[in-house]
């Protein structure tokens, strides 16, 4: 059966609608439906045994590059078919974005006033002019003898891509055991790479890329793929802010286990947006950082960077409606300092579970203060002196 990847559009006028009046309209709904995308080189199966240009999931990051373009991306790669839990079910998958013309068409008298006609144009790798870090697979023989040998458990091969050698190239990829262990999660020569947001810079020849492993925020030559900067986010002993995680490993709930701060593992910077005047990108963490409550916690970061110096400030974000707390999906720039922000329930993810909560707020930045340096943030802190205006929009 060919994959479905799905293309609803909302109406874009609820953003100047009254607050929690007005509701998002279906206009259209399109579908790619090849299994697979245009890297025919990667097309070899994966450790999985799922191809390794499986077209899927490509909803992480949605980005407009004029016209009827987009840029989409997928996240660390097919990942749902069991064989290893040591490295949760992650491969040597080579991290990617998606280019794609979505057409639009009047339909008068159907289910939609219109119709989605997608196109997938280009398939872009991504990767690094400098060597990276890969695991080298040695997970255990599964016998329980010796440090780290976990019963059970399957010993793999290299996280290095086949294709590296094939171009001369380093590939990222959503492997989760491709890290150094001697350093923290942030180090720009790990492998790894599980990419969530992306956007267009203002010239359109490159593209900023957040992700959840670091977490990283990257700036790839557009046409190539290839990594031209790295931008650092707050790290290293002594910050109370540290976003990085000082102890690694290729299973996220041991990561949460392990560390005392830092972003919660799988939940780094989900939300990328960029000004529209191209200086300033605006990144936002899914789950708050473990030493401001972790996963269910009430307080997120905002962090902006500056895109000529890569200065970064830091803002704090209430996620709580009606006494529940909710994760973050994205952020999308209106102007310089008022942003859309999506949040959702984590549900409907093909656990048999609903949907239940899909909510948008609108906030400004504007006045909010500078937390950088401050660790441990709670509700106290938040309405005791920092500032954030929302506006929500159901």
């Amino acid at each position: 059966m060919a994959n479905r990847i799905i293309f609803p559009v909302l109406i874009a006028t609820i953003l100047t609608a009254p607050a929690a009046q007005a509701a998002p309209i279906l206009l259209a709904v399109g579908s790619l439906t090849n299994p697979t995308d245009l890297s025919t080189a990667t097309a070899g199966p994966l450790e999985s045994g799922v191809a390794g240009n499986t077209l899927g999931g490509i909803g992480s990051g949605l980005a407009w590059a004029g016209g009827n373009t987009f840029l989409a991306l997928p996240d660390r790669g097919p990942n749902a078919t069991p064989y290893n839990s040591l490295v949760d079910n992650t491969t040597s998958y080579i991290t990617r974005f998606q280019t794609v013309s979505l057409n639009l068409s009047a339909n008068p008298g159907g289910p939609q006033p219109f119709t989605l006609t997608p196109t997938l144009n280009a398939t872009t790798l991504l990767s690094s002019p400098t060597p990276l870090t890969y695991g080298d697979g040695s997970l255990g023989t599964g016998t329980g003898i010796g440090p780290g040998d976990v019963p059970g458990s399957l010993a793999l091969g290299s996280g290095v891509p086949p294709l590296n050698a094939t171009n001369n190239t380093n590939y990222f990829t959503g492997r989760s055991d491709n890290f150094d262990p001697a350093q923290n999660s942030g180090y720009p020569a790990n492998a790894r790479l599980d990419p969530e947001g992306i956007r267009l810079a203002k010239h359109g020849d490159s593209v900023f890329i957040s992700d959840e492993y670091g977490p990283y925020v990257y700036q790839f030559d557009r046409a190539t793929g290839q990594r031209i900067r790295t931008y650092t986010l707050p790290s290293g002993v002594g910050l109370n802010d540290n976003f990085d995680v000082t102890k690694l490993s290729s299973q996220g709930s041991v990561e949460i286990s392990d560390n005392n701060s830092g972003r919660v593992a799988n939940k780094g910077m989900e939300g990328l947006a960029i000004t529209p005047d191209g200086k300033t990108l605006v990144g936002m963490m899914q789950s708050p950082l473990i030493q401001d409550g972790g996963d269910g916690g009430r307080v997120q970061r905002i962090v902006t960077i500056d895109v000529a110096t890569g200065a970064t400030h830091e803002y704090a974000y209430d996620n709580q409606t009606n006494g529940k707390n909710y994760n973050i999906s994205e952020i999308v720039a209106l102007n310089d300092h008022q942003f859309l922000v999506d949040e959702r329930d984590g549900k409907g993810l093909g656990d048999g579970s609903v949907a239940v909560v899909k909510q948008f707020f609108q906030i400004d930045l504007t006045g909010a203060t500078d937390v950088s340096g401050i660790s441990g943030l709670r509700l106290s802190i938040l309405f005791d002196g920092f500032s954030c205006l929302f506006d929500q929009i159901d």
